[in-house]
């Protein structure tokens, strides 16, 4: 395989890679037996195009045939400036029980080398057999392939859901995305909290 084909090859891998979000650890407070009735969702993101998505793909994946989630974007659209005593206020009016908080815990860099010199053992396993000049040409395509660097992003979120009777946290769940992507990162991220939200006993 010739290098330009090799590095098609390669790319097309790369591209075709979806993003991908893993579940690193659940706590749920087992002594809690009664559902929430409804609860305000809070991305605890600056941006406010990335705070939408996330509000919002939450409250779609909590409400049914009854409304049981309300994002705090609208009346809260600040983020550095949410008052306690007004949300309190709020969650008397909407009937509120709960608060589900997304939060960026953590973004770090995984940079990854593919490519570049690799051990053929079809060739190696015959490197003697084609005179010297198949020899030279085969192990100078092994050792001499071109290869590439690329970034990988790990976003780590924490997702908590606390009980606003008694402040206390009542589910948390720590995830992995790795995407680039932010708008990629964070549906991939809402379809697999979905799983977890689901599975966590509380809706």
């Amino acid at each position: 395989m010739n290098r330009l084909l090799w590095l098609l090859c390669c790319t097309a891998l790369a591209l075709a890679a979806c993003a991908t979000t893993d579940v690193e650890s659940v706590w749920k407070d087992e002594t809690r037996t009664e559902k929430l009735d409804k609860v305000f969702v809070l991305a605890v993101v600056k941006n406010p195009t990335y705070r939408d998505s996330i509000e919002y793909g939450i409250v779609n994946i909590l409400n049914g045939e009854t409304l049981r989630a309300v994002p705090t974007l609208d009346s809260f659209p600040n983020i550095d400036q949410i008052d306690k005593d007004k949300a309190s206020q709020m969650s008397k009016q909407y009937g509120i029980d709960g608060v589900l908080l997304a939060r960026l815990v953590d973004r770090k860099v995984e940079k990854v080398y593919a490519g570049g010199p690799s051990y053929y053992d079809g060739f190696y396993g015959n490197r003697y057999r084609g005179g010297w000049y198949n020899y030279y040409g085969a192990g100078y395509n092994a050792f001499n392939a071109p290869g590439y660097v690329t970034e990988n992003y790990i976003s780590t979120v924490e997702t908590v859901i606390y009980d606003i009777a008694t402040d206390k946290v009542l589910w948390s769940a720590i995830t992995e995305t790795r995407e680039n992507v932010p708008s990629k990162a964070i549906a991939s991220y809402l379809e697999t909290i979905s799983k977890s939200l689901q599975e966590s006993g509380l809706f």
